[in-house]
């Protein structure tokens, strides 16, 4: 090829001078981007739109979701996230901004759990305890003919009340197997004119204690429900399983029971062995109010009325903590929490520190819901819900307190009963189970399991 086309084909020589600003510009831009790479990568972000007083640059935080059930989607201020794990049940947020966020999580078929949550600088903030309920929940009828109904203490059992023609008559619904069993019908005892003058369980949930009046006398029965066929038999007067006329509440706890005497002060008896003064506080008695006693990890609650008295450890005094108490306390599943509430506020009680978030100190009070509606029979539905009735409908709240409280409606009762409800209905939750049993209109319902 002769040289001058040589010359031709060959690339033009790159200018001294253009080569070092290229070179420099490139150099420029690996200090500019290195350190913001880095920066990025360590989750530093610009905070825009800048709020005021706001700095430009700020290290980002997260949301960690845990819930159920699995496979849920979770919204970020309306935009679709991602969805929880499959078998771990989280979703962790990552790469925001401190700020507030609307935070959603959604399942088809289920209500709607909903948060405005702070995200700080650094931190991941946490829900991990958000239980999704069905949109609506399903009740079928478990008994029928029912006048009364009265739950043991172990909370295994339910005793039923039915009248008919032959007069009146007691089942037991045993919770776990689902069935019913009779205990005892008005014939079964020798006046014919025998009338059912009350009924409470022992202590222990092993028997039934009824007295039946005839001719203006009444002998007190027992009625042992834990044997096939029941048996009954006549409480001696020196052998009563009755809580004693000088207590004037009683609560057991294991195998000790603790008593409020009359003199204001609380005994504890072990199952052998004599009672003794179990805290030296002491309560001022007075004999025309209604007590209530519950022992909680070293707390002793004593209701007095509709006054709601708490001893905390380490302390000498009872402080009167609520004053339109509807019924007494009741502890948690995990043991750490109390629940107590009047006919429109429901309050949380922590016998110990909390430390998920949102955090809690041991003896904090911890407001939670007011509402219009009358509330009534309010359990634990599991440590960290509330099952209850509000009116004519059963709820179920979240104690999660940040930005309000997630109440949930989960059945009516007109719609349960499939018409304009009778009465006072009355609610009970079977924790073992996880069934709800609705009474009303002389009939016991019980939900579908909430998972």
């Amino acid at each position: 090829m002769p040289l001058i086309l040589q010359d031709f084909f060959k690339p033009p020589r790159m200018n001294y001078i253009v080569r070092k600003i290229l070179f420099i510009l490139f150099v420029t831009l690996f200090i500019v981007a290195a350190p913001s790479l880095i920066l990025y990568a360590q989750g530093y972000r610009l905070n825009l739109p800048l709020t005021p007083g706001g700095k430009l640059i700020v290290k980002t935080g997260g949301i960690y979701l845990k819930v159920d059930p699995k496979q849920a989607e979770v919204y970020i201020n309306g935009q679709l996230s991602e969805k929880t794990d499959y078998f771990f049940k989280y979703s962790l947020v990552e790469n925001l901004l401190p700020r507030q966020y609307r935070v959603e999580v959604k399942k088809s078929g289920y209500q709607t759990w909903q948060k405005d949550l702070d995200v700080k600088e650094k931190e991941v903030t946490e829900a991990r305890n958000i239980l999704l309920f069905p949109d609506k929940l399903g009740f079928k009828s478990a008994e029928e003919n029912i006048e009364d109904i009265l739950v043991s203490p172990d909370l295994a059992k339910i005793a039923l009340r039915g009248q008919n023609a032959d007069g009146w008559n007691l089942r037991l619904y045993d919770l776990a197997q689902g069935v019913t069993s009779k205990l005892a019908d008005q014939g079964d005892f020798s006046a014919k004119d025998a009338a059912l003058s009350g009924w409470k369980w022992s202590a222990d949930s092993k028997a039934l204690e009824v007295p039946v009046t005839s001719d203006k006398t009444t002998v007190d029965y027992a009625i042992i429900t834990d044997k096939t066929p029941a048996q009954i038999n006549k409480i001696a007067k020196d052998n009563t399983t009755a809580t004693s006329t000088q207590d004037i509440a009683i609560y057991i706890a294991g195998n000790a029971n603790f008593y409020l005497a009359p003199d204001g002060y609380i005994y504890k008896k072990q199952v052998s062995g004599t009672p003794e003064i179990a805290v030296k506080a002491k309560m001022e008695i007075d004999q025309n109010s209604q007590y209530s006693l519950r022992v909680f990890d070293n707390y002793y609650f004593v209701g007095k009325g509709k006054e709601l008295y708490v001893l905390t450890p380490g302390t000498e005094e009872f402080k009167k903590i609520f004053d339109s108490l509807a019924a007494a306390p009741e502890i948690s599943p995990d043991g750490g929490k109390v629940v107590y509430y009047s006919d429109s506020e429901i309050w949380i009680f922590f016998l110990n520190d909390k430390t998920n978030q949102p955090v809690a100190r041991a003896g904090d009070k911890q407001f939670l819901i007011r509402l219009s509606e009358k509330i009534s029979d309010c359990h634990w539905l599991n440590s960290n819900y509330l099952i209850f009735l509000a009116g004519q409908t059963v709820k179920t709240a979240e104690i999660d307190n940040r930005d309000g409280v997630n109440i949930f409606n989960l059945a009516k009762v007109a719609d349960i009963t499939g018409g304009e409800p009778q009465g006072t209905a009355r609610l009970f939750w079977d924790g073992r189970n996880r069934i709800a049993y609705l009474f009303t209109n002389k009939t016991l319902y019980q939900s579908n399991p909430i998972e």
